[in-house]
């Protein structure tokens, strides 16, 4: 029996994973012009105590506690216009704890566990009521599956589902082809080849664990070349990523099973 050959006629997007991760990930930026208002130590070189930094506009924008030049304790980060927007805790330079994000109304928006500066347990957002508004787990940096949406009525959204449909161009072309797609439409949509690590999780360097497959409006194609006279038994691992209105992102997995014989 002559062994079949996959063939991924879609482009490659090795790197989209790591794409939508930076591009909607927050940085708390505290690089503008600065003023020292407690250093402790008698080395000029070595910051010690609060820093505060200041918008151009000269306004308070971030307190930062230092030793010895490394961030320490629970820093907070100001809204131009005063009020305050997080709290980040720091272990030896690291996030390490909770980092909270607040409405300007002052009541919390976002809280993210961190673990020696990684993103590690739940990120929970919540409605200026105070209801919760999402739960999405992380694990070492990496998004995983299971996230949850729920409505200012209080109503869990349904989790999308990946449609998968087949089309046997076997006659024609030596080609089987899967097309995906999902159940509902989302602002952005990427499907990969490959699996999630323990089934569960985004792996951070995407490049080096899924193919990504040119997805456009939502919707990519998986090709598979099955050479005249040979049999295809075979799994195929389907990821996908969905941004969703609420900042958020689905990871979503299926399996395929695919069972053909080209005759021609």
């Amino acid at each position: 029996m002559m062994k079949f050959i996959l063939i991924l006629i879609s482009v490659f997007v090795l790197s989209s994973c790591d794409f939508i991760r930076d591009k909607f990930s927050s940085k708390e930026k505290v690089d503008d012009k600065s003023e020292i208002v407690d250093l402790s130590s008698s080395d000029k070189n070595l910051l010690n105590g609060k820093v505060r930094y200041k918008f151009p506009s000269g306004k308070l924008k971030s307190i930062v506690n230092y030793k010895d030049n490394i961030k320490v304790g629970i820093s907070h980060v100001y809204y131009e216009s005063g009020e305050k927007q997080y709290e980040i805790p720091y272990v030896n330079g690291k996030k390490d704890g909770l980092v909270k994000w607040f409405y300007k109304s002052g009541k919390l928006y976002r809280s993210t566990s961190y673990k020696k500066g990684l993103k590690h347990g739940l990120q929970k957002k919540y409605w200026e009521s105070g209801k919760i508004k999402s739960k999405m787990l992380f694990e070492s940096n990496m998004m995983c599956t299971g996230l949850e949406e729920i409505t200012k009525t209080g109503k869990v959204k349904a989790e999308p589902k990946i449609i998968v449909n087949h089309v046997n161009l076997l006659n024609k072309s030596n080609e089987y082809r899967l097309e995906l797609s999902l159940d509902k439409k989302y602002r952005s949509v990427e499907f990969y080849i490959g699996k999630l690590l323990d089934d569960k999780c985004l792996p951070v360097k995407a490049s080096s664990y899924l193919s990504g497959l040119e997805t456009k409006k939502g919707k990519a194609t998986f090709v598979i070349n099955v050479p005249s006279g040979s049999r295809l038994s075979r799994e195929i691992p389907i990821v996908a990523v969905a941004k969703t209105s609420y900042q958020n992102y689905y990871v979503l997995n299926t399996v395929v099973n695919v069972s053909v014989r080209n005759p021609n």
